[in-house]
């Protein structure tokens, strides 16, 4: 298992002309450390070679240098004139989006070094964006990160492997992807694997594991409805798929889980519930991302959303609209992190929340609602064979336990005010499945929609 890094390279450039006043180059020099504090405060790890680059060669140098050491992407301080060709030269090397940041104060000419630069970036097709304004400006500092994060969500999946357990579930067209063209569009190998090797792992894990965690739930959650039995056999499952991850370097995966397991076994709730979460027995630990249902384009969603915060990313159904309160409920049969509750002692471990199905030790969910909050809805698509992002704001409100038996009482429930059309939303929507962060991230995710080369489709 890897986390995305969120390492920027960094260069301080302007053109290699023999007849600049040295204290030009003095100055656009001691700018290279302002722009670097600048984005070490924005939470980015800056990746530079020297306070000033200008020829081509030592500029392709630079950019080769950030490629090996994973840069997600280039910022290009532009002091004053420079050359095309040489910024160029560093950006492809680098391989990575490009941000042309010039200096804004009076006197610099940075304005026409950055347009230049940005514009030889569009010759050459590389995935660049120019922000030109005052290094003190909020809105302008605000369009940096924005630009920065989106490059380490999309580019942060460059070399990542997902799992797939088990084949297409329950003639979930838009679960299904094509894995050639999700490794050349989005740097990602989907590895396949039997639903059946992660159960026979589980059933070798030690019994006083499972004991720990069982006395972890205690002590953490609500109380506890589902059999015990049912209890142990996911307890098993999670330690047993925690290993198997390991062992196969997954970055994150996709189970099919229904219709079979149940029958045969039990489902990956619980699993899906704590690997979506920041803690679990053994203390604090990275989120995972675990697709239900064989999902391909709801992991690759969950992993890009993962990558732009560190909360906690939701997996659930469209299941109804009410049109008097305007409030849409989400809810899935167990897959939600229990971080979306606003306290883990809301959290109930109940019995299975699939009903149309026999069970042969039974299952359990965590049952809650989820905290109220300003969030976003995305979901990744193709429509006709072009990939698309829909994405739409909501409010998260709250509602009491009892309102989820309207609808399936044992499941996590999410409630939601759609912030755009609901005609619209629902018309564009493509997929029983959404998935949700906390936070405002539409300008964030419609960068990510342009580095990849994807059609934003933003509902309002």
């Amino acid at each position: 298992m890897s986390s995305t890094n969120r390492k920027i390279g960094l260069i301080s450039t302007m053109s290699p002309d023999k007849t600049w006043d040295p204290a030009v180059l003095d100055r656009v020099a001691k700018s290279h450390a302002v722009v670097k504090q600048r984005l070490t405060k924005m939470g980015f790890e800056i990746i530079d070679q020297a306070p000033l680059l200008r020829g081509y060669d030592e500029m392709a140098q630079a950019g080769r240098k950030f490629r090996f050491e994973r840069a997600q992407a280039l910022v290009l301080n532009v002091g004053t004139w420079t050359y095309a060709n040489c910024a160029a030269a560093a950006a492809m090397e680098a391989g990575v989006p490009v941000l042309v940041l010039p200096d804004a104060e009076t006197g610099t000419c940075g304005l026409v070094g950055g347009m230049v630069a940005n514009g030889g970036m569009k010759e050459m097709g590389i995935y660049s964006r120019l922000i030109y304004g005052p290094a003190t400006d909020e809105a302008t500092n605000t369009a940096v990160k924005t630009f920065l994060n989106a490059a380490c969500a999309a580019m942060g999946l460059r070399g990542q492997k997902l799992g797939l357990g088990g084949g297409r579930s329950m003639g979930m067209l838009p679960a299904v992807v094509d894995p050639n063209e999700i490794l050349k569009r989005f740097g990602v190998d989907i590895d396949c694997f039997e639903q059946m090797d992660v159960i026979e792992r589980a059933e070798k894990v030690p019994q006083e594991k499972v004991a720990a965690f069982r006395a972890w739930m205690k002590q953490t959650f609500g109380k506890t409805v589902a059999k015990e039995e049912a209890i142990e056999k996911q307890i098993r499952l999670y330690l047993g798929l925690l290993e198997f991850i390991q062992e196969r370097g997954y970055d994150f995966i996709a189970m099919k889980c229904l219709p079979e397991l149940p029958f045969i076994y039990t489902s990956f709730c619980l699993a899906h519930a704590i690997l979506g979460d920041a803690q679990d027995h053994l203390g604090n630990k990275p989120r995972f991302v675990f697709s239900c249902e064989a999902d391909l384009n709801a992991a690759l969603t969950m992993q890009i959303m993962k990558n732009l915060t560190d909360g906690p990313v939701l997996f659930s159904d469209l299941t109804q609209y009410d049109f008097k309160s305007e409030v849409l409920t989400s809810c899935n049969c167990g897959s939600q992190p229990t971080d979306f509750a606003a306290d883990k002692k809301e959290v109930h471990w109940e019995k299975e929340g699939v009903h149309e199905f026999n069970w042969k030790f039974g299952g359990c969910c965590p049952q809650h609602v989820t905290r109220p909050g300003r969030a976003t809805i995305a979901r990744l698509c193709r429509n006709n064979g072009r990939y698309q992002m829909v994405i739409a704001p909501v409010e998260v409100v709250s509602m009491p336990r009892e309102k989820l038996k309207e609808t399936i009482w044992e499941r996590p429930h999410s409630y939601l005010k759609l912030l755009c059309s609901k005609m619209e939303f629902f018309n564009a929507f493509p997929s029983n499945h959404l998935h949700m962060i906390y936070g405002d991230f539409r300008a964030e995710l419609k960068e990510v929609c342009g580095i990849l080369g994807i059609e934003p489709v933003i509902v309002s």
